[in-house]
C-alpha cells in the first residue's frame, strides 16, 4: 500500500518543465499537462511530502486520450498515478485547478459502468472490478473484498442506496469477498478513533473519523514553487462524496493478512492500518493502480517499470526456409518464426504492454480462404495473455460466436495493414469490402463491427497511430499521382460495438513530385519516418510531424524501404536489397552507420517496436 521516496532524487531532475508525455514513448514519469504537475506538487512534492502518505503518488506513470464525448474531438487527456487518475476535460476552461479534474473511478469500478461521457446514463457496461479495494495485488490477496464485493452496499447508477446517520457509534461492521457483513464489535471497541464522525447528507454515508480527520488536514503544502501552511486538500475535489459506509475487511499487506478499515468514495478509498506507523495509519488507496487493471487489463503493470517495454524485433522472412513470409522474430542468436503455413503472413503492428506474456504482433495473412488477406493477432510470448486468433472475417468465413469484428456475409473483401492504438483497444486498417482500399477502425477486442474511418475514392493504406492516440499518418494515392503522406486527427463521436468515429484536420505532408510512402510515426510523436523516391531510387527520410524539416538519412543505389522506429525512438530498422536480396537493416538517425541484422533468405517490412 505504501511507496517510498526512493525515485524523488531522479524525479526532480525531469520536474523542471511539464512535457508531453505518451504511452510506451519512454517519458512516462513526465507530467502529460503543466496543469497535472501543478495539482500533484501541491501534497506530494518531495519538500512537503513528509512524514505523511502520499495522495497522488511519487510520479504518474502513464498517460492517454481516451474517449469523452464533450473533449476535444471527442477525447481528454488522462494520465495516471497509483492513487488516482487526472483528467481534462474542457480544454477552454482553465480557471478551477488548471481545468484539472478527478475521475470518479470507484463509482465505476463498482458499478461496472466505465464512463464515456458527462451523463451517468453513458457509459459502456462492463462487469465490476474484481480488483482488492486494499492491501497486496489480487494474485497475492485473493480472500480480500473487491470492488466488486460493495456492489450491495454502495451508492451506484442512482440506485437510491442510503445508510441511516450513526454519528457517535463504533464501525462494527465488516465485509469480506463474497460482500457478506459481519459484526465485528472487537475492532469497534478497540479503534475508537473509528468511531463515526460525520453524515454526508447528498449520498447518505457515514464517515469514520479517523478518515473525516485524514480528510480536513492542516499542513505544508506547495504552491507556486513556495512552500505554504493550511489545508491541504479540498475533499470533494479529491475524494468526491462518500458511496458507502467504512467497512472492517481482512487483506495481505506486504504478504501478512489483517484486519484495516476501508470506505469508498466517489474518486477515492481510504484505509486505516492500525498498525502502520503515525502518519501513514490513514491513506489513500491505489485507485489509479486498480482502475488501469480492470480497464486496460491487457497493458501490465506499467507502475513496477522505469523504462519502456522491450518488443522484440519481427520481420517478414523466407530466412527459416520457407517459400513464402512467415513472421519471424529476429533474435541476435536463434531467429524464431511466429508463423507457419501454406500462405504468407505480413506483420504490421504490435501490441505493447509492460506484461511479456500479453505483448502481440498483429499481420495480415491469406491463410483464411487462401486468397483474401485477413487480419490476425499473434503472441510474441506466453499465448496466455495474447492467444492466437483471427481478428477480421470479410471473406465471407463465420467468425465464432461472440465475435463479429470485420464480418462481411457473403463478402469476398481484403483486410490488411491492422494498426493497434497505443493504449490496445482499437484496430485501424485498410479494407477493399466497399470499393478502393480505404481506412476502417474497430475495436481491438474480436467484438463489433468496423466503421469507414476515412476514404475518398483513392487508394488509403499503411496507417500508423502517434503515439498520444489522438491522430494517423498513411500513405494515399489517387488515380495517376503519386503516393503521399497524409495526416489526420481522429474525432470520435461514440465508443461501443460501433465505433463513431472520422478523421478530421485531414492535409498532405508531402507533395506530389515522387512517391513518398511507409509512414511511421517516432515513439515520441515528434518525426515521422518514411520512404521516398524523389531522388530515383527509394531512401529513408524523416521529418517533423506537420512536414517541415525533411532529413534524409540513407544515401544507397539500393532500395532502402519501410522504416521502424525502434521502442526508444534512438534508431531505426528498415529493409533493402543492398546485398542482393531484401535484408533487415538497423540505421541511426545521427550518425548514419547502417549495418546488417540479419542474412538468408529475403526479409522484408520489419517491426522494431512501434
Amino acid at each position: 500500500m505504501r511507496r517510498f521516496a526512493a525515485l524523488f532524487a531522479l524525479l526532480l531532475l525531469t520536474l523542471g518543465t511539464a512535457v508531453r508525455a505518451a504511452p510506451f514513448d519512454g517519458r512516462a514519469g513526465m507530467f502529460a499537462d503543466p496543469a497535472f504537475y501543478t495539482v500533484w506538487e501541491r501534497t506530494d512534492h518531495p519538500d512537503v511530502q513528509r512524514g505523511r502518505s502520499f495522495f497522488w503518488g511519487p510520479q504518474p506513470w502513464f498517460d492517454n486520450a481516451e474517449v469523452m464525448r464533450q473533449g476535444q474531438h471527442g477525447l481528454r487527456t488522462v494520465q495516471y498515478f497509483d492513487k488516482a487518475r487526472m483528467e481534462i476535460n474542457d480544454t477552454a476552461s482553465r480557471s478551477y485547478h488548471g481545468g484539472v479534474t478527478n475521475g470518479l473511478l470507484v463509482v465505476e469500478m463498482v458499478s461496472g459502468d466505465l464512463r464515456l461521457g458527462m451523463e451517468w446514463f453513458d457509459t459502456e457496461r462492463r462487469l465490476p472490478a474484481d480488483v482488492p479495494v486494499a492491501g497486496d495485488p489480487g494474485y497475492l490477496n485473493p480472500n480480500a473484498p473487491t470492488y466488486a464485493a460493495f456492489a450491495g452496499v454502495a451508492t451506484i447508477r442512482e440506485n437510491g442506496y442510503l445508510d441511516a446517520p450513526r454519528v457517535g457509534q463504533p464501525v462494527v461492521t465488516a465485509l469480506d469477498r463474497q460482500g457478506r457483513m459481519t459484526l465485528r464489535a472487537d475492532l469497534g471497541a478497540a479503534y475508537p478513533a473509528t468511531t463515526i464522525s460525520a453524515y454526508d447528507e447528498s449520498t447518505g454515508h457515514n464517515i469514520a473519523g479517523v478518515f473525516q480527520q485524514f480528510m480536513l488536514q492542516q499542513g505544508a503544502f506547495m504552491e507556486g514553487g513556495r512552500v505554504r501552511q493550511g489545508a491541504l486538500i479540498d475533499p470533494v475535489f479529491t475524494m468526491g462524496h462518500p458511496i458507502s459506509d467504512p467497512y472492517w475487511i481482512r487483506a495481505k499487506i506486504a504478504g501478512v493478512e489483517q484486519d484495516l478499515l476501508v470506505q469508498l468514495f466517489q474518486r477515492r478509498v481510504l484505509t486505516y492500518v492500525p498498525t502502520n506507523p503515525p502518519g501513514y495509519q490513514v491513506e489513500m488507496g491505489n485507485v489509479g493502480q486498480h482502475y488501469f487493471q480492470w480497464r486496460y487489463p491487457h497493458l501490465g503493470r506499467p507502475w513496477e517499470h522505469n523504462s519502456v517495454p522491450v518488443m522484440p524485433m519481427v520481420a517478414a522472412s523466407t530466412a527459416l526456409g520457407s517459400s513464402h513470409f512467415e513472421v519471424v522474430r529476429l533474435d541476435a542468436r536463434r531467429p524464431q518464426a511466429l508463423t507457419s503455413g501454406s500462405v504468407e503472413s505480413v506483420p504490421f503492428s504490435y501490441r505493447h504492454s509492460y506484461d511479456s506474456g500479453r505483448q502481440c504482433v498483429l499481420l495480415d495473412s491469406r491463410r483464411g480462404d487462401g486468397v483474401h488477406r485477413q487480419i490476425y493477432q499473434q503472441p510474441l510470448g506466453g499465448a496466455e495473455g495474447c492467444p492466437p486468433r483471427r481478428i477480421t472475417f470479410s471473406d465471407g468465413s463465420e467468425p465464432p460466436p461472440g465475435e463479429q469484428s470485420g464480418y462481411v456475409p457473403r463478402g469476398s473483401a481484403n483486410d490488411y495493414n491492422p494498426s493497434i492504438s497505443p493504449d490496445g483497444t482499437r484496430i485501424v486498417f485498410v479494407s477493399d469490402r466497399e470499393g478502393p482500399p480505404q481506412l476502417y477502425i474497430v475495436r481491438a477486442d474480436g467484438g463489433g463491427f468496423p466503421t469507414l474511418l476515412f476514404g475518398d475514392g483513392c487508394l488509403q493504406q499503411y496507417p500508423s497511430w502517434s503515439p498520444d492516440g489522438r491522430s494517423l499518418v498513411w500513405e494515399r494515392q489517387c488515380p495517376g499521382e503519386p503516393f503521399r503522406i497524409m495526416r489526420g486527427d481522429l474525432a470520435y463521436t461514440a465508443d461501443g460495438n460501433l465505433i463513431g468515429a472520422s478523421l478530421v484536420n485531414v492535409s498532405p505532408l508531402t507533395d506530389l513530385a515522387a512517391d513518398n510512402r511507409f509512414p511511421r510515426m517516432s515513439p515520441n510523436g515528434i518525426e515521422i519516418a518514411f520512404t521516398s523516391y524523389r531522388d530515383g531510387n527509394s531512401e529513408i527520410y524523416v521529418m517533423d510531424r506537420n512536414g517541415q524539416n525533411l532529413r534524409r538519412l540513407t544515401n544507397h543505389p539500393a532500395a532502402d524501404e519501410a522504416p521502424s522506429w525502434t521502442p526508444t525512438g534512438e534508431r531505426l530498422v528498415f529493409a533493402s536489397n543492398r546485398e542482393g536480396g531484401y535484408q533487415i537493416h538497423m540505421l541511426h538517425p545521427l550518425t548514419l552507420e547502417v549495418y546488417v541484422m540479419m542474412m538468408g533468405g529475403e526479409s522484408r517490412w520489419p517491426l522494431a517496436g512501434w
